[in-house]
Protein backbone atom coordinates (compact mmCIF):
# COMPACT_ATOMS: atom_id res chain seq x y z
CA UNK A 1 0.00 0.00 0.00
CA UNK A 2 1.41 3.47 -0.42
CA UNK A 3 1.56 3.93 3.13
CA UNK A 4 3.83 1.05 3.81
CA UNK A 5 6.11 2.56 1.37
CA UNK A 6 6.03 5.82 2.52
CA UNK A 7 7.44 4.54 5.48
CA UNK A 8 9.76 1.91 3.76
CA UNK A 9 11.19 5.17 2.34
CA UNK A 10 11.43 6.92 5.47
CA UNK A 11 13.41 4.45 6.68
CA UNK A 12 15.32 4.18 3.76
CA UNK A 13 16.09 7.34 3.96
CA UNK A 14 17.29 7.70 7.74
CA UNK A 15 19.64 4.77 7.11
CA UNK A 16 20.92 6.76 4.32
CA UNK A 17 21.50 9.60 6.45
CA UNK A 18 23.09 8.05 9.02
CA UNK A 19 24.70 6.40 6.20
CA UNK A 20 26.05 9.87 4.94
CA UNK A 21 24.79 8.89 1.50
CA UNK A 22 23.14 12.12 -0.03
CA UNK A 23 22.25 10.74 -3.24
CA UNK A 24 20.53 7.79 -1.53
CA UNK A 25 18.75 10.25 0.94
CA UNK A 26 17.21 12.53 -1.50
CA UNK A 27 16.13 9.73 -3.78
CA UNK A 28 14.54 7.91 -0.72
CA UNK A 29 12.80 11.22 0.47
CA UNK A 30 12.40 12.42 -3.28
CA UNK A 31 9.68 9.18 -3.47
CA UNK A 32 8.18 9.62 0.07
CA UNK A 33 6.93 13.22 -1.41
CA UNK A 34 6.08 11.73 -4.48
CA UNK A 35 3.70 8.84 -2.35
CA UNK A 36 2.19 11.78 -0.49
CA UNK A 37 1.58 14.25 -3.56
CA UNK A 38 0.80 11.58 -6.30
CA UNK A 39 -0.85 8.74 -4.33
CA UNK A 40 -2.41 10.19 -0.81
CA UNK A 41 -2.86 14.09 -1.49
CA UNK A 42 -4.53 13.63 -5.07
CA UNK A 43 -6.80 10.80 -3.89
CA UNK A 44 -9.04 13.36 -1.84
CA UNK A 45 -12.19 14.37 -2.63
CA UNK A 46 -12.95 17.43 -1.13
CA UNK A 47 -16.67 17.42 -1.77
CA UNK A 48 -17.29 13.78 -0.38
CA UNK A 49 -14.92 14.20 2.30
CA UNK A 50 -15.75 17.29 3.61
CA UNK A 51 -13.88 18.98 6.74
CA UNK A 52 -11.56 15.39 6.53
CA UNK A 53 -10.68 15.60 3.03
CA UNK A 54 -9.56 19.16 4.20
CA UNK A 55 -7.71 17.93 7.20
CA UNK A 56 -5.57 15.31 5.46
CA UNK A 57 -4.94 17.98 2.58
CA UNK A 58 -3.62 20.00 4.98
CA UNK A 59 -1.61 17.41 6.73
CA UNK A 60 -0.31 15.79 3.58
CA UNK A 61 0.69 19.37 2.09
CA UNK A 62 2.60 19.94 6.04
CA UNK A 63 3.84 16.25 5.66
CA UNK A 64 5.99 17.66 2.10
CA UNK A 65 7.02 20.95 3.81
CA UNK A 66 8.88 18.95 6.11
CA UNK A 67 10.23 15.90 4.13
CA UNK A 68 11.72 19.10 1.83
CA UNK A 69 13.15 20.32 4.82
CA UNK A 70 14.45 17.04 6.20
CA UNK A 71 16.35 17.18 2.85
CA UNK A 72 17.70 20.30 2.74
CA UNK A 73 19.41 20.49 6.22
CA UNK A 74 19.68 16.73 6.12
CA UNK A 75 17.62 16.41 9.61
CA UNK A 76 16.60 12.71 10.86
CA UNK A 77 14.26 14.56 13.54
CA UNK A 78 12.02 15.88 10.83
CA UNK A 79 11.87 12.42 9.01
CA UNK A 80 10.85 11.30 12.69
CA UNK A 81 8.04 14.50 13.12
CA UNK A 82 6.43 12.86 9.27
CA UNK A 83 6.55 9.23 11.25
CA UNK A 84 4.78 10.43 13.82
CA UNK A 85 2.49 12.63 12.08
CA UNK A 86 1.48 9.99 9.58
CA UNK A 87 1.29 7.14 11.90
CA UNK A 88 -2.25 7.75 12.89
CA UNK A 89 -3.19 7.32 9.14
CA UNK A 90 -1.67 4.14 8.85
CA UNK A 91 -3.67 2.88 12.07
CA UNK A 92 -6.79 4.01 10.37
CA UNK A 93 -5.98 2.67 7.41
CA UNK A 94 -5.33 -0.88 9.15
CA UNK A 95 -8.03 -0.40 11.09
CA UNK A 96 -10.57 -0.26 8.81
CA UNK A 97 -8.65 -2.72 5.79
CA UNK A 98 -10.40 -5.87 7.51
CA UNK A 99 -14.00 -4.04 7.85
CA UNK A 100 -13.58 -3.20 3.81
CA UNK A 101 -12.60 -6.24 3.14
CA UNK A 102 -15.64 -8.33 4.28
CA UNK A 103 -18.37 -8.82 2.58
CA UNK A 104 -21.43 -6.36 2.62
CA UNK A 105 -24.45 -7.70 4.92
Amino acid sequence: MLLGGFFDALAQARGALQAGHVELKGRAIGRAVRIVEEGLRSSLDDRQGGPLAANLRALYGYVVLRLTQANLHNDAVLLDECAHLMEPVRAAWQAIGPAAAAPAR
